[in-house]
């Protein structure tokens, strides 16, 4: 299993800042990634400030497990069979989850579909989202390092063609998908 420190800036830019900015990468394509997250039956994960999730790119299914530690996010990592709670009973994700004290019933708890064009600069990832989830869409950008560098100035370099400064990482995608499904979970129960 891989274990990194995520190191990235991201921010939500609305549909024509996106566009505009796809402008200066023509040959960037989309790729569909569905991101299915799942958590104990108690949150366990979201309460601890963590994400589970299993994205699935064409016929391939990546778990990966975020938490936040004192260093930074820290990204656990490993391709799977499929997309379903039995593979938490794979030994090696059973053992990580063991040792974060992640314990409980897991069970699915929303999708967020991702249309993403990446762009490599050689120091990073450039990611162009388009994020679809419940009855939501935005669009965000995400610069990710690859290498040590001063990403910063660059990023800021990016986001100046539209007028935009970076201040600080907008809400994850876990968080507006969980958001928007416990919203709409609110809207059901007030109509009922």
């Amino acid at each position: 299993m891989n274990c990194n420190i995520e190191k990235e800036y991201k921010i939500l830019v609305t549909k024509e800042q996106f566009h505009r900015l796809l402008q200066d990468y023509p040959h960037a394509r989309f790729k569909k990634q569905v991101n299915t997250y799942y958590d104990t039956d108690t949150l366990s994960i979201r309460h601890a400030h963590g994400a589970m999730r299993i994205r699935t790119i064409n016929d391939r299914y990546l778990f990966t497990l975020k938490r936040h530690t004192k260093l930074g996010v820290e990204e656990y990592e490993k391709y799977v069979e499929k997309n379903d709670p039995t593979i938490f009973d794979d030994p090696e994700i059973s053992s990580l989850l063991k040792s974060l004290s992640i314990c409980g019933e897991i069970k699915r708890i929303t999708e967020l579909t991702t249309y993403r064009a990446m762009i490599y600069t050689g120091d990073a990832e450039l990611c162009f989202d388009e994020n679809h989830y419940g009855s939501c869409e935005d669009f965000e950008l995400e610069y990710e390092y690859k290498k040590n560098h001063d990403g910063l100035i660059i990023w800021n370099e990016i986001l100046a063609r539209v007028d935009l400064v970076y201040t600080k990482n907008c809400p994850s995608k876990i968080k507006r998908a969980f958001d928007a499904y416990y919203s709409s979970c609110k809207d059901k129960e007030t109509h009922e």
